[in-house]
């Protein structure tokens, strides 16, 4: 009986390894026929296009300008400690708040104060100690007046006499000594308040009171806003024929209605490296304090100024380069070696905004019709489908 059962078992056992590997043997050919299959066509991915057009006269559209002030002051402290106090300013409920931006200051204001015990304890010793160097130059003073009448006597020694008078000395520059460190520590004392070194207009202010500074914690940032600035940046092509002390008109969207007249105080002796544009920056007088520290001004150079035709391009069609992260690139529909169209990345080098679009000083041709809606989603070589 034993060994029927035996038998059983081990059919039994060889009926399921069979099972088994007639398991594993049907996978095997389902996947090896799976693999056989051709793998389905990428699907084209969805863009639109724009071709590239040719600006003639780029001076004649608007340049995009950052305002900033006349003169702009970055106040730290010079010592060490906690605020204990901030200037205080009516608010407009009439009652008393800390200085904050957009406040008016003049010169001299104490802006900050720093808790000052420290230093006052350090002024007085100070103090003391230059007593005690005078009163012991004083003494010191008579005995060597009095040693050099006992010497011309010939009562004591050339040996004393040298002694007194050494002593006579170093008193005297114990008292120099003392006087610089009661002026340093009065000094010290001083710094304890921030002023305000000049009459303008708070832009931040970066400190509470209770807040630990220390040397050159910028406390505030003031601006002289009577007059502003704006900066800009001009192609090569146009930095030529700008010069010092010619007109510009400018207009910000607070303010559509209104044009503001200014003049150019600093044309860019270099290029920067990046962009390849010329930093450019006018004057503009701004009394009744309409223009703010960082509004965007819309530029108009004088119609003197021409630039030879440049291609232009939507701003948003731009993208990096995968492999250059500090350079830009554009992705141009082009037709495919099999007749479908294909992205093909383009790297180019930029010069100004040009309202909404951005000139291209080299890398792309006029007529390309480079990807506008869709160029951050393509690659190059990537398969695409134009739509309008």
């Amino acid at each position: 009986m034993l060994k029927y059962l035996n038998l059983i078992l081990r059919t039994m056992k060889k009926r399921r390894e069979r099972a088994v590997l007639t398991g594993l043997l049907i996978g095997f050919v389902l996947i090896a026929a799976c693999g056989h299959e051709k793998e389905a066509a990428p699907e084209a991915i969805p863009v639109t296009v724009q071709r590239v057009a040719m600006a003639s006269g780029v001076s004649a559209v608007a340049y995009s300008a950052n305002i900033v002030a006349d003169t702009h002051v970055d106040l730290a402290f010079k010592v060490n400690g906690y605020v204990r106090s901030i200037l205080q300013v009516k608010g407009s409920d009439g009652k008393l708040r800390n200085v904050q931006a957009g406040d008016p200051v003049t010169t001299g204001t104490i802006l900050a104060t720093v808790k000052d015990d420290t230093y006052r304890n350090t002024l007085a010793k100070a103090q003391s100690d230059l007593a005690n160097s005078r009163a012991t130059l004083s003494k010191a003073k008579a005995d060597f007046a009095r040693y050099s009448q006992l010497l011309e006597e010939r009562v004591i020694s050339r040996a004393d006499y040298d002694a007194a008078k050494q002593h006579y000395d170093s008193a005297q520059a114990s008292v120099g000594a003392s006087q610089a460190m009661v002026q340093q520590a009065q000094v010290d004392l001083d710094d304890c308040k921030l002023k305000s070194p000049m009459s303008a207009l708070v832009l931040d202010r970066t400190i509470e009171v209770g807040t630990l500074v220390a040397p050159s914690t910028v406390g505030f940032q003031i601006g002289d806003t009577a007059k502003v600035k704006v900066v800009f940046g001009v192609p090569g092509s146009i930095v030529a024929g700008l010069k010092s002390g010619a007109e510009i008109t400018s207009t910000v969207d607070a303010f559509p209605s209104q044009v503001f007249q200014g003049s150019i105080t600093k044309v860019g002796a270099v290029a920067d490296p990046n962009t390849r544009v010329f930093d450019v920056e006018a004057t503009i007088p701004n009394a009744e304090g309409r223009l703010r520290v960082g509004m965007i001004a819309s530029i108009r150079l004088p119609a003197t100024v021409q630039a030879a035709n440049v291609v232009v391009i939507p701003t948003r069609s731009i993208v990096r380069p995968p492999d250059d992260p500090k350079g830009y690139a554009v992705y141009v529909a082009q037709k495919g070696a099999d007749g479908t169209m294909v992205a093909e990345l383009k790297k180019v080098a930029v010069g100004p905004v040009v309202g909404d679009q951005v000139s291209v000083e080299s890398g792309l041709d006029s007529g390309a019709q480079v990807i506008v809606r869709g160029a951050d989603i393509v690659f190059n070589g990537a398969s695409i489908n134009v739509v309008p």
